[in-house]
This record gives C-alpha cells, structure tokens and sequence, in this order.
C-alpha cells in the first residue's frame, strides 16, 4: 500500500447566536478539503515500492511549470535523484509525437487525412478479406485500420529484433513486406478479423507506419524530421530516437523484469518505443498544444490542427486500453473525463501525460519501472491521487 501523508486544514466556525456547531437547526459547514502534499505522495510512492528506482513528475498551467518533483534515485548507483534534465526512455507516449509530425503533412497540403493512404505511398495496403475496403491515414491515427497490435507469432519475428542503440533502423522494406501478400514474410494475422474502420484496437505497427508515411512525405528519416520540425523548435534539445544524440550521463538507468541492468537498445519499433525526453523537455511539447501549436513565437502548429487532434470520438466498437475515446493518436481515458493525452507501458518504463485544455494545464510522469500502468495509468492509485491534487491546482 501507498502510505500518503496528508494535511487537514481545519477552521473553527462561530455562529453570532452562540448555538455554534450544536445546534440542529444551523446548516453546518461542508469539511475543509483534505489537501494533497505531491511531495511526500510520490517519495512514499517510490519508498513503498522497492521495484521503482525513480519517479518524476511536472505540471504546466497557463503556461507555467507550477510543479516539478522527483523522487529516487535514475543511476546504478542510487545517488542521483531525477531532475527535469533527467532523460527517460518512453514508449507510447512518443505517439503524440507522430501526430503533431503527420498534422504537419496536412498543413503543408501533402495529406489528406480520409484519402487512401495508399495513394501516399510506394505500395498498396489493403485487408485481403476487405480488399474494396479503403485504409485512411484518419483510421489509423485513430487505432481502426484493423491492423494487429501486432503480438509475436502475428507476424515475422524480424520485427521483434533489437539492435545496437548506435544504429539509426530503416522501416523500409520491412514493412513493405509485412503488409504485402506474397511476400516471403506476410501473414493474415498482421490483421484483425473485423472490417477496417469497424474496430478500434491499439496497433503499434500502424503508428510505425504513420511514422514512415511522414518519411515518404517529408524525403526525411522520421529521426531527423522530428528533430528538425518539432523538437528544435520548441527547445526540446535534448529529446531524440537516437540514443548516440543524448547526453547518456543524463539517462535513466533500465532495469529487466528481475530488477538487473539492461543495456540501451534499439528496435524497429523506435517512433513508438525509442524516445528519450525529460519532464523539462516534454514541459515545452505540452505548452505548445495547450496554446493551439504555439510556443516561444514558433507556429509548428496551427490551431485548427491541434483542435482535430484533441476532438475525440467514442466508438462503437471500442478495445482501446482504458476504455478511451480516440482523438487523432490523442485519447480520452474513461477514468479521467476531460483529459486528452496517452500513456506507455512496456518492459522497462511506465509514464503518463494528459492534458485538460478547457483549464489551460497539464502533467507528464516518468518511471524507469515496467509494467506499472495499473498503478499510474488513469484510475490507477497513484493516478487517483495525481488527480485529486491537479483539481486543487484549478481555481
């Protein structure tokens, strides 16, 4: 259990009748709010689970950073807390990322979002079993191009390969050849059995190639594009794919299932398994969302884009995790109405980041721990908590 230290600010209300607090007949105060200290909930957070090596947290209101904590320790040797330089390994949050990069293909009149996307690249995708079916970049920005998640065994173990963090992964032609028929390496099971546009299901391999349509659309490396087009403009100078960009004294440490040290690897995977940032860079991605795609004087959105991304939708035929409604890539958890963001998960990290755009604030939360997202994933006990102490936060 989480220990949560709390304080109670109680006032003591005299009434001019002198009846005070015993008398039946005057309406008696609500209780003074139970006011959550951050601080000491996310250090309890980490003392009472011995599994976690380091938690950090940031919010942004209005603009600001009006709160920054960490607790823990991100190095091997437990004697260098977090700060908002501290660069963690992230997986899905990154795909926030790819929807700024391919709204940006929109803006620039090189996409359209309900065309086929074949038409945008050097090859056909179709579902065989629905092959009039037309597949939309908008089907798989919203998770429902009916494209596997993919698991192993649903397709070619070549996609499940790691490599070296200094090599910079082509997406071509792998997954050219993983959505093609006849392809030495195709298989059914890289689709779902529903029509496409009917189910809404996390794929990982249709972000990925959302991530190579910007390749095709740009002429650039999905690293590079990024790096050029979002992150330099908005002062994110140290977040990057490519771990050979980093300052690696900064990086958290990775940690296995059994707790031992992993080494920093690379996979096919990267736009959605790859980013490393810390809570100061993602401070200036959250800012130039809630801003309508503005920050510092750069315009790297406008702000009917921004608002297309964070319009979600409830579908009919919904798997999404959190049971979420789905803007483009951005979601809705059902747990926290109101906030528009996306979490990640997978062996080796676990954060968080939502947006309330209506009160102009948000949060991100990284851990170097895996498979925690029942514990900081919205409705989790930490998330409640995180929760709780952001409505305080909003006048």
């Amino acid at each position: 259990m989480i220990r949560i230290a709390t304080y109670l600010s109680i006032s003591l209300l005299l009434t001019s009748c002198g009846g005070g607090s015993n008398n039946p007949g005057v309406p008696q105060p609500a209780p003074a709010p139970v006011l959550i200290n951050m601080d000491q909930t996310l250090d309890g957070f980490v003392a009472n689970n011995s599994n976690i090596a380091s938690v950090a947290m940031l919010v942004v209101k209005n603009g600001d950073i009006i709160y920054s904590h960490s607790a823990g320790f991100f190095d091997v040797a437990k004697v260098r807390a977090p700060t908002q330089s501290t660069l963690y390994k992230t997986s899905s949050i990154a795909k926030l990322i790819i929807s700024v990069a391919v709204m940006q293909q929109v803006e620039l009149g090189l996409l359209d979002l309900d065309q086929d996307i074949g038409n945008y690249l050097n090859f056909p995708i179709r579902n065989p079993n629905f092959p009039n079916r037309v597949i939309t970049p908008r089907m798989l920005m919203q998770h429902a191009a009916g494209l596997a998640n993919p698991a192993f065994g649903e397709t070619t173990d070549e996609l499940f390969q790691t490599f070296d963090s200094s090599n910079i992964v082509q997406l071509h032609p792998l997954i050219e050849d993983v959505l093609s028929p006849g392809s030495a390496i195709y298989r059914d099971t890289i689709w779902l059995s529903g029509e496409p546009g009917t189910v809404h299901k996390n794929s990982n391999f249709g972000m990925v190639l959302l991530s190579y349509l910007v390749e095709q659309l740009s002429g650039m490396h999905f690293i590079g594009y990024c790096k050029i087009n979002i992150f330099a403009p908005l002062g994110m100078n140290e977040t990057s794919h490519y771990f050979p960009d980093l300052d690696s004294t900064q990086v958290a440490a990775l940690f296995d299932d059994n707790n031992n040290l992993t080494t920093q690897t690379s996979s096919w995977f990267y736009p959605i398994g790859g980013l490393f940032t810390s809570t100061g860079d993602w401070a200036n991605f959250m800012r130039v969302i809630l801003n309508g795609g503005s920050f510092n004087g750069m315009q790297i959105l406008q702000p009917d884009s921004v608002q297309q991304m964070l319009t979600t939708i409830t579908p009919d035929n919904n798997q999404l995790a959190y049971n979420s409604n789905i803007g483009l890539i951005w979601r809705e958890a059902q747990a926290n109405p109101g906030w528009i963001g996306h979490t990640g998960a997978g062996t080796q990290m676990t954060h968080v980041t939502e947006l309330d755009p209506v009160n102009n604030i948000g949060y991100v939360l990284f851990t170097n721990e895996g498979r925690i997202d029942a514990m900081i994933g919205p409705g989790g006990t930490l998330n409640v908590l995180v929760h709780q102490w952001l409505q305080q936060q909003i006048p």
